[in-house]
């Protein structure tokens, strides 16, 4: 990966020798080592459950993540939220940072994390139902095309009790407090 990197900053007319780029090649794949580790992620093995008799609204609040744009290759990151109602099982605190972190640490779209999480979410731990919500900037839309560096997409995700009763929803939106920003 490093020579394919070198390529291309010596395409782009750079001095790979020169004081700030030597090292370059070397930096770059290993940031996308990084955005890209978590394909092999088992969210069975992440999504440590315990037994509880509580039927009450837990939510993760403000969990930063990190993604990687597949259609630009440009970072893009921010917060999400998730909240969720047990069915008999809960789920360590930590572990839902965990869970959201490694499927973020691969090339996807915001849309696709979003729902990912969710499905793991509910396929582990089973719960009544869960909410998602993620807010994120692009750096694609920041930084390039349009250039609009303080747009945020904002996606949503809802199951079980959470789609079917609005009240268990709004219940969650109150949690997160909707008008919290993103990290970037």
């Amino acid at each position: 990966m490093q020579a394919f990197i070198a390529m291309l900053l010596k395409e782009l007319g750079l001095e790979v020798q020169s004081e700030h780029f030597r090292d370059t090649p070397k930096r770059v794949a290993r940031l996308y080592r990084e955005f890209t580790r978590e394909y092999r992620a088992r969210p069975a093995e992440i999504l440590k459950t315990s037994p509880s008799r509580s039927r009450e609204l837990i939510v993760v609040s403000d969990v930063e993540f990190f993604s990687l744009c597949p259609h630009h290759l440009l970072i893009y990151g921010g917060r999400i939220h998730l909240g969720y109602v047990p069915d008999g099982r809960i789920v360590g605190v930590s572990k839902i940072p965990r869970l959201i972190q490694a499927l973020a640490a691969r090339a996807v779209v915001q849309e696709d994390l979003v729902a990912e999480v969710a499905a793991a979410f509910m396929s582990v731990v089973k719960p009544l139902g869960c909410a998602e919500t993620a807010v994120g900037k692009h750096d694609c839309v920041a930084a390039r095309g349009v250039r609009c560096p303080e747009s945020s997409m904002t996606t949503v995700a809802l199951r079980g009790i959470f789609s079917a009763d609005e009240n268990y929803a709004q219940d969650f939106y109150r949690a997160i407090g909707c008008s919290r920003d993103s990290v970037r």
